[in-house]
């Protein structure tokens, strides 16, 4: 019984670190099916944020990532420092300074939180008498409840040469520690499945 119960505990305990652990995975993705030619080779990333600080870890993180591929990137926000939504003529500019054949955005659609709760464990009874009984209390686990947040995030590459979007992706990260792990992680699955998708 006590071995029953212990292994009880330890499940328990498995589900919480699990819960814990931030993952992001890609849900799905789409290629343009007309999209023929030599792969992009020069990204412009604009990250869409509210808040400047993160949009710089973003883009200065994904940029990294793309090179360390053999792609070359480039950050907007020190071509486009504006806050908010930027005009049309003035990405237009930054496109063109970066001489980038290529424009990635990535944006949070929305942010779900998510509530789980794990059942707990009790010894059934009193089968082995009281001392029995008291030994086990020791090794009983409460219900536990665990809250976390999980990000969908949607990624567009366009080609700049047409003006259209020829690559397009939906991402979940569940509970991200920060946004340079965040990066890190949405970076190595989207470079990884647009570069096998040949349009990076």
């Amino acid at each position: 019984m006590r071995r029953h119960a212990a292994g009880a505990a330890g499940l328990v305990l498995l589900a919480l670190i699990l819960a814990a652990c931030s993952s992001t995975v890609l849900r799905d993705s789409w290629k343009d099916p007309q999209f023929q030619g030599e792969p992009l080779r020069n990204v412009l990333v604009i990250g869409v944020a509210r808040s400047q600080s993160n949009r710089r870890v973003f883009e200065d993180g994904f940029v990294q990532a793309l090179r360390a591929q053999g792609v070359e990137g480039t950050a907007s926000y020190p071509l486009l420092p504006e806050d908010g939504a930027i005009p049309n003529e003035r990405i237009k500019q930054a496109v063109a300074r970066a001489a980038a054949d290529a424009v990635l955005i990535t944006r949070v659609l929305r942010v779900d939180r998510t509530v789980t709760v794990t059942p707990g464990y009790v010894a059934p009874g009193y089968p082995h008498g009281f001392y029995g009984w008291y030994s086990e209390t020791w090794v009983a686990v409460p219900p536990m409840v665990d809250q976390y947040d999980v990000l969908t995030i949607e990624s567009t590459l366009w080609d700049m040469r047409h003006e259209r979007a020829v690559w397009s992706g939906t991402s979940e990260s569940t509970e991200p520690k920060d946004v340079t792990t965040l990066t890190g992680e949405l970076a190595k699955l989207l470079i990884a499945r647009m570069k096998a998708d040949k349009v990076l």
